[in-house]
């Protein structure tokens, strides 16, 4: 009997400290398992925080007058479809294209003192005079900027700085979106560089009247339109909401060329 009651009592012993063993390792592996599914979840927030980051850095821009923006956008829409779409598909018709690029080519060098100066404003002192360079050869060799003589010949290529990248080259952002009517998406800054850049432009020292530099301007945008027929239907028409994907490409866009 003594016997008994001693294997009695190991037995007991042996049992009640594996299960306490038991017990203890589940335990741990509750406590394990909890760590890991803690660790599961920070990780989760982590890569939420990490999307949120990436959303707030993203190419977007405020837009408190989508309203009016949205009723010029319209504006503009039919504008193309109903005036300048028509009137440079006639134009293409009777001008060939060699013409067009000539006349492209023309008021792509009056536009060179604005990027000459801006370069230089933004510390580019090598495009600064390679703009230079370009404006002297192609409007004397290229018989007043008929000809891209610079690029052709010596593979000198075009800057596309203006007033409204110095702006953002020093820290300027662009504020909020506006899409004006005829002229098209803008912002805030890139308005105020509009200003900048008339004042550079040639037309400025020869005072001309306004109907001259209104029917200029039309010109280069019947030219322009001529040589890009299509362009504006497949971006738009393919999109779910043109007017926020032409927002969005314009401000990508402009940022893309500050960054550069």
């Amino acid at each position: 009997m003594a016997v008994f009651f001693l294997l009695l009592t190991v037995t007991h012993a042996w049992s009640g400290g594996t299960a306490d063993q038991s017990s203890d390792a589940q335990t741990d592996v509750t406590l394990a398992t909890g760590e890991a599914v803690s660790d599961a979840e920070d990780d989760t927030w982590t890569e939420e925080d990490n999307w949120d980051d990436e959303w707030d850095e993203g190419d977007t821009i405020a837009d408190p007058l989508e309203p009016i923006n949205r009723f010029f956008f319209h504006f503009n829409d039919k504008l193309y479809y109903w005036v300048l779409k028509p009137v440079s598909r006639g134009y293409s018709a009777i001008t060939p294209e060699d013409v067009r690029i000539v006349v492209r080519n023309f008021f792509d060098n009056l536009r060179t003192p604005t990027r000459a100066v801006n370069s230089l404003l933004q510390g580019q002192v090598r495009d600064s005079s390679v703009e230079v360079t370009r404006f002297i050869l192609n409007s004397t060799v290229g018989i007043f900027g008929l000809g891209d003589f610079a690029k052709d010949v010596l593979d000198l290529r075009s800057t596309k700085e203006d007033t409204g990248q110095t702006l953002g080259h020093y820290g300027a952002g662009g504020g909020f979106y506006i899409c004006w009517p005829f002229l098209g998406p803008s912002n805030l800054r890139d308005s105020l560089g509009l200003v900048g850049d008339a004042y550079l432009h040639p037309l400025i020292f020869l005072d001309s009247d306004w109907e001259v530099v209104v029917g200029l301007w039309t010109f280069e945008k019947v030219n322009y339109t001529a040589l890009t027929l299509g362009d504006y239907e497949l971006f738009t028409e393919t999109a779910l909401d043109p007017y926020t994907a032409v927002k969005d490409a314009y401000n990508q866009y402009r940022n893309g060329l500050i960054k550069e």
